[in-house]
């Protein structure tokens, strides 16, 4: 049985926001391949490795952030035994963690006054999993009200 899967979908952030972290994003993978450029004919140095992991690794952090502000989203597959938790970056997933349904506690926890929107608390004696991006209160009552139902089963 595959379960039952959720998406929490994130807002996507400002045009500007994006372009600026895209073109920082270019800048870091263009240094190490200027500085290359630039002392051909030196030989290897000990510089121009230092130089790639630093900036790519910079970068890679970077690309991260634009693709999670972008198209990133939270995955919750609900099972009979275990929920599962995946965080999508749309190219890679990345943060999967797992919880078993037994002596499982959900949580609510509200992030406007109006109490709109919230982020889920799932915990039990051993581990916890926190959403991090927020959505309506709505869907997070589905997931709860799909948790308690299947726990009822057991």
């Amino acid at each position: 049985m595959n379960g039952t899967e959720y998406t929490i979908g994130t807002k996507k952030a400002p045009i500007f926001i994006r372009i600026f972290l895209i073109l920082i994003m270019s800048i870091l993978i263009l240094i190490p391949i200027t500085v290359i450029a630039l002392t051909y004919g030196n030989g290897p140095h000990i510089g121009i490795l230092v130089s790639f992991i630093i900036c790519w690794g910079v970068g890679f952090y970077l690309l991260k952030i634009v693709l999670w502000n972008t198209i990133g989203q939270e995955i919750l597959t609900v099972n009979r035994e275990k929920i599962s938790y995946i965080a999508d970056f749309g190219f890679f997933k990345d943060g999967r963690k797992e919880i078993e349904i037994d002596n499982l506690e959900t949580e609510i926890i509200y992030t406007d006054h109006n109490k709109q929107f919230g982020r889920l608390i799932l915990k039990n004696k051993s581990t916890y999993i926190e959403t991090v991006l927020q959505a309506k209160i709505m869907k997070l009552e589905e997931i709860r009200n799909e948790i308690k139902t299947l726990h009822k089963k057991l």
